[in-house]
């Protein structure tokens, strides 16, 4: 579960903005919003965030990806322009670090993880227990440049192994190091580098999965939950399926692209085909035998007639809810937090409600659903999201703002739609092209 993020100077973001998923407890609202059953912290269970075109919604989303790559990558940085993720419209750009902090919790445990860079090295990282019953931090570990402390004493080779790895590294963060070489003698951090790992999921505004066609393969679950709700987005699709073929005999009827195939395709175990983002095919090595997987699609014509189409065959709409619907599953069952940039991409206001809806009102679910988005038509929909559930990004002085529906006081019998679109609470702007000087 994701408790909070805090983001400074970073991307558009100059002064420091705090994001969280804390409710207002005093809201009875959709009590079933709130998971209670962790250590006495309430959390919510889902997020909307409203802003215009360039507010910095996506910015936001850029904050989570930044700290997973950099705890789980111990390259990421090093293979960046780092100076491109500072907030660059200040005459002081990038003197002071780049300042990201997440506080979550994994297996009934709470962590705040810290982190400040600079343009040339890693200023501060800090992993802490943290304890919110008490209002307290337990350090695990504390990196100020390449001085690192431990919580738990370190054996002294242990410590001549770690400034070694940095030193070949400098911008390479800890919790990444550790998970690559295990050299930190604290569960603590291992628990906390596997929520980045098997507990936070992100979706792009553009991303299909690249990975998709195998997840739907190896992961039956996923596929079943996928075929039991796609024909339920009234997309014309009753069905999908996943068609496997002899890789032989495949490359025989598809010359053109089997041809643009590595050379050294018998050294190949996996690997994927993808036409402007989207898999086409996934070429696998199954009991010594090559196999090809495509996704085959049961589309629905006149009078019944079921029609068998592949991927390339369907809407960017259809392919954008086949991305959604792992991700919901990973969210009700697999208790991910899930954060999606930009929802509405490619859907229409009914598919992003309906999509919204299942995760918003299936019982016993156990994960987080954040999302950005333009649909402000969920605004008006009080069974769906608690008020507190709300947040905002606006642009003041050419700097992201963010800010939740909660800070303003008003009667629950007013409609954040309304307010929304009048303004009320700012984050939109009212564009007007014609003007009194019109040509």
């Amino acid at each position: 579960m994701l408790l909070r993020l805090i983001i400074k100077n970073f991307l558009s973001f100059d002064d420091e903005v705090q994001f969280d998923m804390f409710p207002n407890m005093k809201r009875t609202q959709l009590a079933n919003h709130v998971y209670t059953d962790l250590c006495n912290v309430p959390v919510l269970k889902q997020a909307a965030i409203y802003g215009q075109n360039g507010a910095g919604k996506s910015n936001l989303v850029k904050a989570f990806e930044f700290m997973r790559a950099f705890a789980l990558n111990k390259d990421f940085v090093k293979n960046i322009e780092i100076d491109k993720f500072f907030y660059l419209l200040k005459d002081s750009a990038s003197k002071a670090p780049i300042s990201l902090s997440i506080e979550f919790e994994h297996n009934k445990r709470f962590f705040f993880y810290e982190i400040e860079i600079g343009v040339k090295n890693v200023v501060k990282e800090g992993l802490y227990e943290s304890l919110p019953n008490e209002g307290r931090l337990d350090f695990i570990y504390e990196r100020k440049d390449m001085e690192v402390t431990f919580a738990k004493e370190v054996d002294p080779t242990i410590m001549d192994a770690i400034k070694k790895l940095l030193s070949k590294n400098s911008m390479s963060s800890l919790m990444a190091l550790n998970s690559e070489f295990p050299i930190v003698a604290d569960e603590r951090c291992v628990l906390a580098g596997e929520w980045f790992k098997t507990k936070l999921e992100i979706i792009g505004v553009h991303s299909f999965l690249p990975t998709l066609i195998e997840l739907l393969r190896d992961k039956k679950p996923i596929m079943a939950f996928v075929r039991r709700l796609i024909h339920r987005l009234d997309v014309g699709v009753s069905s999908v399926n996943l068609q496997e073929t002899d890789f032989d005999s495949w490359a025989e009827q598809h010359i053109a692209i089997a041809k643009n195939l590595p050379g050294d395709m018998d050294k190949v175990k996996s690997m994927s085909l993808s036409t402007n983002s989207t898999p086409v095919l996934s070429i696998n090595v199954k009991d010594g035998v090559r196999k090809v997987y495509q996704l085959i699609f049961d589309n629905v014509g006149k009078n019944g007639f079921i029609g068998r189409l592949d991927t390339s065959m369907q809407s960017d709409g259809t392919l954008r809810a086949l991305t959604l619907l792992p991700a919901l599953y990973y969210a009700c069952k697999l208790s991910k937090t899930v954060v999606v940039d930009e929802i509405n991409c490619c859907l229409s206001p009914t598919m992003v409600k309906g999509v919204v809806e299942y995760f918003a009102k299936t019982e016993g679910t156990n994960g987080q659903l954040i999302f950005t988005t333009h649909d402000n038509q969920l605004l008006d929909e009080k069974d769906i999201l608690r008020s507190d559930e709300i947040w905002f990004v606006d642009k003041r002085e050419g700097a992201s703002v963010l800010y939740s529906h909660n800070d303003f006081k008003e009667h629950h019998t007013i409609s954040p739609y309304r307010g929304y679109n009048e303004g009320r609470y700012g984050a939109i702007r009212f564009v007007k092209l014609i003007g009194d000087n019109a040509q």
